[in-house]
This record gives C-alpha cells, sequence and structure tokens, in this order.
C-alpha cells in the first residue's frame, strides 16, 4: 500500500464524525474560500505546490525519520506518539503521506475536511495544542532546508541559462561573463550587468514564492487543527457548564432544608450564647471570690508551714530528750543493780554477824560459868582461910587472893552482862537491819521493776518522737509544696475564665446546637463541595479504549 493510501486511515477514525466536526468548526466552502483569500492562497499556489511534488516525494522518507527522530528524543512527545494504536514505522509512512500530500491535493472542502480529521485524531490523542502547534517549527526547518537548496540551484540554472544566451562565440564569452559579474579590472560598470541582476532576483524571488506558498497551506492546514481543538474544549467547557447547571439546581434544593436549619440554629445559639455572657460575668465575681480565699488559704498554709517546722524543731528536742532518758534510766538501773547486790551483802553479812552474836553467846555462857567457879573458889578460899586459928603468912595471902578472885569474879560477871546486854542490843539491831534490809531489797525490786517499765515506755517514746519527727519532716514538705501548689492555684485561678457549673451546663446546651449546626454544615459542605470538585471524565480517553 502507497504512503498515500494510509493517510487518515487509522484505528482511531471509527470514534470520529467528520461531517459533524466540519459542521461544528463551521468549515464550508465560503468559510474556505475567505481564509484562502485572507492568507493569499490561489491558483498559482497551487500550480507552484505542484511542481513541488517531486521534490517533497524524493525527500519525504529523509524528512518523516528526522521528524520522529526529533519528536522521539524528547519524553512528553514521545509519550503522545506511544498512545498511538499505530507502530512508529506505520507513523512514518502517515507523515510521508501527509507530506506529499501538500503538493498533490484538491485544497477544496474534502481536503480540508481530511484535514479536520488530522487534528482532531491528535486532540484524541490528547496531545496538547502547544505541541501540535510546535511540531510545525520541525517541519519548518526540515522542509524549508530542502526548499533553500531548490532556491540555490535555481539561481545557479538560471546564471547557466543567462550565459548560454548572452554568449556570442568562445573567444570573448568568459570576458564577458566577467564582465557581467562586474568582475572586470577596466569596468565601467558599478556591479552587475542589468539582465544578470533581472535574472538572478527573478530566479530568488520565484524561489521565494514557492516557499511562500508552501508555508500558506501549512497555515491553511494548522488553521484547521487548531479550529479542530478549539471545538473539543468549547464542547468540554459547555459539558461542564451543563453540569454545573444541573448540580446548581440539585444544590440548590439540597441547601434549602439545611440553610433553614442553620439559621433556626444560629439563632438559638445566639440566645444561649446570650445566657452563657451573663453566666460568664457570674462566675467571674465568684472566681474573684474564690481567689481571695485561696489567698486566705495560701496565708494559713503559710502558718501552718510555720508551726510544722516549729512542732518539727520541739519533736527533734523531745527525741534528743527521750534519747537522753533512756540512757539515764539504763544507768539509774545499773545503779540499782549494784544496790541490790551491796543489800544482798549486807544481808549476807548481818546474817554472819548472827552466827558470830551466837558464838559470842556461848563464850559469855562458858565464861560466866567461869566466873561462877571462880566465886566458888574465892568462897573456898575465903573459907579455908578462915577456918584456920593459926593464920600465917600464906594464909592471908591466899585470903587476899581469895578477895581479889572474888573481886574479879564480880567484876568479870558485871562485864559479862554488860557484854551480853550489848550483844542483845547487836541481836536486835542485826534483826532490825536484816527487816529494813529486806524491805530495802523489796523496794530495789519494786524499784527496778518500775525502773525498766520507765525505760520500756522512754524507748516507746523515743521511737515515737522519731517517727514524729519524720512525720513532721513529711509535714513540712508536704504543707511546704502545698503552699506552693495553693499559689498556683491562685495565680490560676485569677487568669481562670469559664469552669462554674452553669458554664457548663450552657455550653452542653451550646454542644447540642453546634452539633446539630454541624450536621447542617456538613450537609452544606458535602454539596458545595460538589460544586468545586473536579468532575469525572465521563467516558475512558479513546486512545485507552483501542488499545
Amino acid at each position: 500500500m502507497q504512503p498515500e493510501q494510509t493517510f487518515g486511515r487509522g484505528q482511531l477514525n471509527e470514534f470520529l464524525d467528520v461531517d459533524d466536526l466540519v459542521d461544528r468548526i463551521g468549515l464550508d466552502e465560503s468559510e474556505i474560500a475567505w481564509r484562502k483569500e485572507f492568507v493569499g492562497f490561489d491558483e498559482a499556489d497551487e500550480r507552484r505546490l505542484a511542481d513541488l511534488e517531486p521534490m517533497l516525494r524524493d525527500n519525504r522518507t529523509e524528512i518523516a525519520d528526522d521528524f520522529y527522530e526529533n519528536v522521539l528524543q524528547y519524553d512528553r512527545t514521545a509519550t503522545i506518539v506511544n498512545r498511538s494504536p499505530k507502530g512508529i514505522d506505520a507513523l512514518k509512512r502517515t507523515q510521508q503521506a501527509y507530506l506529499v500530500s501538500l503538493a498533490t491535493g484538491t485544497y477544496d472542502r474534502s481536503y480540508f475536511e481530511n484535514r479536520a480529521r488530522i487534528g482532531k485524531l491528535h486532540e484524541l490523542l490528547d496531545m496538547p495544542l502547544k505541541q501540535y502547534v510546535g511540531q510545525y517549527g520541525v517541519y519548518y526547518d526540515l522542509i524549508l532546508s530542502r526548499l533553500s537548496e531548490r532556491v540555490q540551484q535555481q539561481v545557479v540554472d538560471a546564471i547557466a541559462e543567462w550565459i548560454e544566451d548572452r554568449e556570442a562565440d568562445r573567444d570573448d564569452g568568459f570576458d564577458r561573463v566577467v564582465s557581467a559579474l562586474g568582475l572586470g579590472g577596466s569596468q565601467e560598470a558599478d556591479g552587475l550587468e542589468e539582465s544578470l541582476e533581472e535574472t538572478v532576483r527573478e530566479a530568488i524571488d520565484d524561489g521565494m514564492m514557492d516557499v511562500l506558498s508552501l508555508l500558506r497551506i501549512i497555515n491553511l492546514d494548522m488553521q484547521v487543527a487548531v479550529d479542530t481543538y478549539v471545538d473539543s474544549y468549547a464542547q468540554r467547557l459547555e459539558d461542564a457548564i451543563d453540569r454545573r447547571d444541573r448540580l446548581a439546581a440539585q444544590v440548590e434544593r439540597d441547601l434549602k432544608g439545611p440553610i433553614r436549619e442553620l439559621h433556626e440554629a444560629s439563632n438559638d445559639i445566639a440566645t444561649r450564647a446570650q445566657a452563657i455572657s451573663e453566666h460568664t460575668a457570674a462566675q467571674a465575681s465568684s472566681i474573684d471570690r474564690v481567689a481571695s480565699d485561696v489567698a486566705d488559704v495560701s496565708a494559713t498554709t503559710e502558718e501552718v508551714a510555720s508551726v510544722a517546722d516549729e512542732v518539727r524543731e520541739e519533736s527533734e528536742r523531745t527525741e534528743r530528750l527521750a534519747a537522753e532518758g533512756v540512757t539515764t534510766a539504763d544507768e539509774a538501773l545499773d545503779e540499782l543493780e549494784a544496790i541490790e547486790t551491796a543489800v544482798d551483802d549486807t544481808a549476807t553479812a548481818v546474817s554472819s554477824l548472827a552466827d558470830r552474836t551466837d558464838e559470842i553467846d556461848g563464850v559469855l555462857e562458858r565464861l560466866d560459868d567461869l566466873a561462877t567457879r571462880t566465886t566458888i573458889l574465892a568462897k573456898n578460899a575465903e573459907i579455908e582461910a578462915s577456918r584456920s586459928s593459926n593464920r600465917s603468912d600464906s594464909d592471908d595471902a591466899l585470903a587476899v587472893l581469895a578477895d581479889e578472885v572474888g573481886s574479879f569474879a564480880e567484876q568479870t560477871r558485871t562485864d559479862l552482862q554488860a557484854i551480853r546486854e550489848a550483844v542483845e542490843a547487836i541481836d536486835e539491831e542485826a534483826a532490825a537491819t536484816v527487816e529494813t534490809t529486806d524491805e530495802t531489797v523489796e523496794r530495789i525490786d519494786t524499784g527496778a521493776d518500775r525502773v525498766r517499765d520507765t525505760v520500756a515506755s522512754l524507748e516507746a517514746i523515743h521511737e515515737a518522737a522519731q517517727s514524729t519527727a519524720t512525720g513532721m519532716d513529711d509535714v513540712a514538705t508536704a504543707t511546704d509544696q502545698q503552699a506552693h501548689s495553693i499559689e498556683s492555684i491562685a495565680d490560676g485561678v485569677e487568669d481562670l475564665s469559664a469552669t462554674a457549673d452553669r458554664v457548663a451546663d450552657a455550653a452542653e446546651s451550646v454542644a447540642a446546637a453546634s452539633q446539630e449546626q454541624t450536621a447542617s454544615l456538613r450537609s452544606v459542605g458535602e454539596t458545595v463541595g460538589q460544586l468545586t470538585a473536579t468532575p469525572e471524565p465521563e467516558t475512558q480517553p479513546v486512545y485507552e479504549r483501542i488499545r
């Protein structure tokens, strides 16, 4: 199949109604004629384009290859190309056919209908208009470079033809050419010969007219393609306006009820807000009173903290005294134990003294018996001395001895009686001492028990004093913390604005009303959100559906 036969026969055409498209953009015979006249396109341009057909046909493959090489090197344009149902080779053949059609077209309505189809197919592929128009810049570069070569060749051919026409003979032909070009050393002319200059200008002008003809037909093609884009944009805009109109009508119907409820809720909130304001004012007065009370409590707490410090110091003193009392009681108990030991020793000594007294009684009895015997002996001696009639010196001595012995015996009996009386007194004193010692032992035992009880009590007092001191430390610390907390509370109470029970009740009412209002506003928001939401496309892009 020739390239011309593949042009405009892609799979996207089944999604396109060209007649309807042409009618929408107003592309009738009169419109086409006006556009041609406006850009100056006429039959002369058609003839010139026909003359360009061989050049375009010969360069079509190279131009198509260079065109897509440029397009595919950019990600944006390559993405559009990849959307096409055609492969790259088919697209190149289509491009070749389009290039040749520029010089072989009828340039009537059917020609421009085909151009409208081409523009629409690009729009269906979501090619941005800037890319579609921009690709003509690539065309200009690729085509005009060939046209430049053609114009240059035309100038060369015109000069060659002029030379042939002016050459009279071989001898002076070259000199004439040099002279015509103004290169002669003795030439009087100022430049090119007029006939040669005219020939060159005509050749260049003819070439530029070819360029202008090609640009005019490309411009007409571009106009039609842009019309298809504008038509698509207009359709989308009209569809969006219709959807917006339908949505606005629906929103208006949906908003009537919520707006009315919102108005009523707003009135209710305003009334309750006034009540809250009144309650808040009353609360402010209450808070001022509370602040004053808290200040009093703060002062009281500081006093309590001061007293707690004093009590703590007194507890520490009590603890020290209790500790000293325990120590003293322990020492007293040790002394009582020593006294008890001494009393026990005294009792033992008194008991020993009683035993010795008994021994003395035995000795006294023996001495008394001896005194009695001595008295008897003295009596006997006296009797013997008195019986003798003749007394001698020995008898006198015996009488004296009897007297002395009698005196000694009496004196001994007297002394023994005194000793006995002293021993009896000692016995009585010893008995009294034993009795007193027993009572002392009992009292010492009782005192020791009481001292032990006192020691136990003092130890309990000491432990209690320690606990009290520790507790008072905690109390003092807690009281200090409480004082700081109360100061903070006092500062917070001064800044407090909304904590009273009546405010809470009013706030609950406001919350309920706010919930109703929020529900209404949510409904309004959802409805209004539909107005601002980007509408989903009603259909899948064509280039997606053909894959």
